[in-house]
């Protein structure tokens, strides 16, 4: 009976972290380039169950217990993971000459004073110096290292990431990949950070667009609707079995 409480009280624990995850990307909807972050659950081992003090005649004044099986019973449940979706989301024309997006795999190198981290989010402006840089000031690298782009001159980047102002070619985009995307980690600002070398991303770059996030709001608000009811379900668990424990507690004791 005990058991149950635990059983209970890990689905709750598990349904209130994949609320907080659902809540997180709906709240980064309209967050340029955001990637939506999935919970992944792990069940606790089962349990076989098996009848005990049902004994059997096997002779003459002998009996014996065969405890038969009966079934499994499930222990639990946890968080085994959150890991991040990275496909592609929807890209969004706004005609602006700074703002780029990725189509495909990669991401933008920017420098922040942490060191190198990576972001989808192209919604890039000019610095005073004239540096290229993110909406929160991180620089935006280039193959030279920061890149600083001439005053003058219309600018033009290629599917390539080649930057050329007027007529002067100024540089390339950093556009990098990873073999592996699973060991990326969110770090917040909308970046991300990696222990992984960087390679070359085979992507295409496109000006005067962004990324949208890459969630379907509905979607989002379906699965949180099915965490709460699974929340209160194991809920309910719980305050099933704590009735019955009063009952044992205050009623049977008085036999």
């Amino acid at each position: 009976m005990i058991r149950g409480l635990y059983t209970g009280a890990s689905g709750m624990l598990a349904e209130m972290t994949r609320t907080d995850v659902i809540s997180n990307n709906i709240a980064n909807v309209n967050t340029t380039g955001f990637k939506k972050d999935r919970t992944i659950f792990r069940a606790f081992p089962e349990m076989n169950i098996h009848r005990i003090d049902d004994p059997v005649s096997v002779g003459l004044d002998r009996t014996m217990d065969p405890r038969p099986f009966i079934g499994m019973m499930g222990t639990g449940v946890m968080v085994d993971e959150v890991n991040t979706d990275f496909s592609q989301g929807n890209l969004n024309t706004t005609s602006n000459l700074l703002d780029v997006a990725i189509k495909g795999e990669g991401f933008f190198e920017v420098q922040t004073p942490e060191g190198i981290r990576y972001t989808r989010d192209g919604s890039f402006s000019l610095s005073r110096e004239g540096y290229l840089i993110t909406k929160d000031g991180y620089y935006v690298l280039g193959e030279n290292g920061p890149l600083i782009i001439p005053q003058e001159g219309e600018i033009a980047i290629n599917s390539l990431g080649e930057v050329v102002v007027g007529a002067q070619y100024v540089d390339r985009l950093r556009v990098v990949g990873f073999e592996d995307q699973g060991l990326l980690v969110k770090q917040g600002d909308n970046l991300f950070v990696s222990e992984a070398p960087a390679i070359q991303a085979d992507a295409q770059v496109v000006q005067g667009a962004l990324e949208g996030a890459n969630l379907n709001t509905v979607t989002e608000m379906v699965d949180l609707i099915t965490a709460f009811r699974a929340y209160e379900a194991s809920q309910k668990v719980i305050r099933t079995h704590d009735e019955t424990l009063d009952r044992a507690v205050n009623d049977i004791a008085r036999l």
